[in-house]
């Protein structure tokens, strides 16, 4: 069947282009440049199909191409059902080219998600002022290289969650302005090193949920300016200071809900401006002297939802400013009940969560040097003896759950 072309030159011809499409838009559906071009009505910045689908009156007040600084090719499946219909049925987008983009010349944001993009070809972006650009839930397996390069002088945030790449061609992102990047849901199981080369503007990285098992040396290098890196709900069995080489200003590193074992020697030779580390929910059972060592300014620790059995005498000595540590429902009862101050290091540390494990019996012992607690949680263990001014030291305790 052959491939429909709309055209419409004022608005309220606009009106009954949208109303066609509403109804007779094929599944895969390449927009055209008529649809865009030379419309003159009232100044808006939001060009919205779905608006434009569903509330037919905003039709006859269809802005300038020219002057439209946000559009929006994406019909959200959380809206009423007729909506959801609409979605599968008159709004599966396949391709986007420059040609059909290249009217609108103050355009910031571009949300194409929710569309059946299957892959962003080079030179698919015109010269634009884009800021943000969304391609969430499509379908799309290839990014060629230089599909971006027209959009590196302004872009910002890219967000391409939901997709199905299974690899990150090493520089692909020729984007030195980029702030915020998105990968999260997609397949990628390896990422090689220096495929983020280029991003030297980067603060935030998200890659979850993609069932990533390794992390080549240098992944991250040329990231000068990261800050935020989220990895939770992979397969990632290690930490190592080969792929983490590069993050020299990175302050949060988020690895729950993989399956990581051990923590390498010198893991953070290469982050050591770290505030937040998150570990939770992975497979470690064993915290090492060596374990922490370089986290000198880290503020905020979870290593909760572990087997951790084995804490060694010092495994906290290098975290003098920590002041949250989380340690709940993993098989400590021995570093509690038998050893002297296991936290004895932690100077400025305000809260300890040790819920849900097997402590039997409190010591005067166990929590020395943590004059500056504030709140501990020891809730959902089995305790059976305290003894006496086992909490005296602790000043500042002003929430205790046992």
């Amino acid at each position: 069947m052959a491939l429909k072309l709309f055209k419409a030159t004022n608005s309220c011809e606009m009106a009954e282009l949208i109303e066609v499409m509403a109804s007779e838009l094929l599944p895969a559906v390449e927009l055209m440049p008529f649809v865009f071009g030379g419309l003159k009505g009232q100044r808006r910045e939001t060009l919205s199909l779905r608006d434009c689908l569903n509330k037919r009156q905003e039709l006859y007040d269809t802005p300038d191409p020219r002057t439209a600084r946000s559009l929006s090719l994406s019909l959200s499946r959380s809206h009423s059902r007729s909506r959801s219909r609409m979605q599968q049925a008159n709004n599966r987008i396949s391709r986007i080219s420059a040609e059909q983009l290249s009217s609108l010349v103050a355009l910031e944001t571009l949300d194409l998600s929710n569309n059946n993009i299957m892959e962003v070809r080079a030179g698919a972006f015109p010269p634009l002022p884009l800021k943000n650009l969304l391609m969430n839930n499509n379908r799309i397996s290839t990014l060629e290289h230089g599909c971006f390069s027209n959009l590196s002088s302004s872009l910002l945030v890219l967000k391409l969650n939901k997709n199905r790449l299974s690899s990150i061609p090493p520089k692909i992102f020729p984007l030195p302005h980029l702030q915020h990047l998105e990968l999260s849901r997609n397949r990628v199981r390896r990422i090689e090193g220096l495929t983020f080369q280029g991003l030297h503007g980067l603060r935030s990285l998200k890659i979850q949920r993609n069932g990533v098992t390794r992390l080549m040396d240098g992944a991250f290098w040329g990231l000068n300016n990261m800050e935020v890196l989220q990895l939770e709900y992979n397969n990632l069995t290690e930490v190592s200071k080969g792929w983490l080489y590069g993050l020299l200003t990175l302050q949060q590193l988020h690895l729950s809900h993989n399956t990581i074992s051990r923590i390498k020697p010198d893991a953070w030779e290469f982050c050591q401006k770290l505030a937040e580390l998150d570990l939770s929910w992975n497979q470690l059972s064993r915290l090492e002297e060596s374990s922490f060592v370089g986290l000198g300014v880290l503020e905020q620790l979870h290593i909760g939802n572990n087997r951790i059995s084995f804490i060694a005498d010092g495994a906290f000595r290098g975290l003098p400013n920590l002041q949250a540590l989380d340690l709940k429902y993993n098989e400590i009862s021995w570093t509690i009940e038998d050893m002297n101050g296991p936290f004895s290091a932690l100077d400025n540390l305000r809260k300890l969560f040790l819920q849900g494990n097997r402590i039997r019996s409190v010591t005067r012992k166990s929590f020395t040097g943590l004059d500056l607690l504030e709140q501990l949680d020891l809730s959902n263990n089995a305790i059976m003896s305290v003894q006496a001014n086992a909490f005296s030291q602790m000043k500042k305790l002003s929430e205790l759950y046992v």
